[in-house]
């Protein structure tokens, strides 16, 4: 039957088969457009699942989701730890802050012939045990009785030496040399240690007038 056409509408693909033998007819000839045949695809085909929006156990640093916080953001970051431990990598580290907004200052007027040289003078008694002092702020100015007289003035936590010395400022002349400045972080004292003050003296009386701001914290 070559040339023609086969009318056989079979009720299913076995029993197409099983009513011609392909291999014993020489050749089909279909009606064009009855039968679209494609070309097999040359490679297979691939579907692609977006990655696992977590990693559960086992996972990699390769493999783990980041955040980013923008710099604009007004929402709260939460990190659920689902009851466990919750553990950082790395160094961690906070600065002493003072329990409450507000803080407590001592006046300091050294500016009378006879206030300096200051010794060891506690100006802030020691806190208490479990408790040290932090200072948060330093301001004021000091100056000189003449043109070439010079002096330091310190704040220790001891008997002032290097290791005690908290902080110091110099001046030399009879221009007050005027001062302020911060610590975010606080400047902590030794544990139940009281605040003190030392000066030095070249050839002349020193004059400081202060005010020292601190809080005392639990340690």
């Amino acid at each position: 039957m070559v040339g023609g056409y086969i009318g056989y509408s079979p009720s299913s693909t076995v029993e197409f088969a099983e009513a011609i033998e392909v291999s014993s007819i020489p050749a089909i000839k279909f009606a064009e457009g009855a039968i679209a045949v494609s070309a097999a695809p040359s490679t297979a085909v691939t579907t692609t699942f977006p990655a696992s929006t977590g990693v559960t156990g086992g996972g990699t640093e390769s493999g783990a989701q980041r955040v980013t916080i923008a710099n604009n953001s007004t929402g709260v970051l939460s990190v659920d730890d689902n009851g466990g431990s919750l553990t950082v990598d790395g160094t961690v580290t906070a600065g002493i802050q003072p329990s409450t907004s507000y803080l407590s200052h001592v006046y300091l007027d050294l500016d009378g012939t006879g206030d300096n040289p200051a010794t060891n003078t506690a100006v802030v008694a020691a806190p208490g045990s479990g408790n040290r002092l932090v200072i948060y702020g330093i301001q004021g100015s000091m100056s000189c009785a003449g043109a070439s007289d010079y002096g330091n003035w310190y704040i220790t936590d001891g008997n002032k030496s290097d290791a005690t010395t908290l902080w110091t400022g110099r001046t030399q002349g009879t221009t007050p040399q005027n001062f302020s400045i911060t610590f975010p972080f606080g400047l902590a004292l030794t544990a139940n240690t009281a605040m003190k003050v030392s000066s030095t003296e070249g050839s002349g009386n020193i004059f400081i007038n202060a005010v020292v701001y601190y809080q005392s914290v639990s340690t």
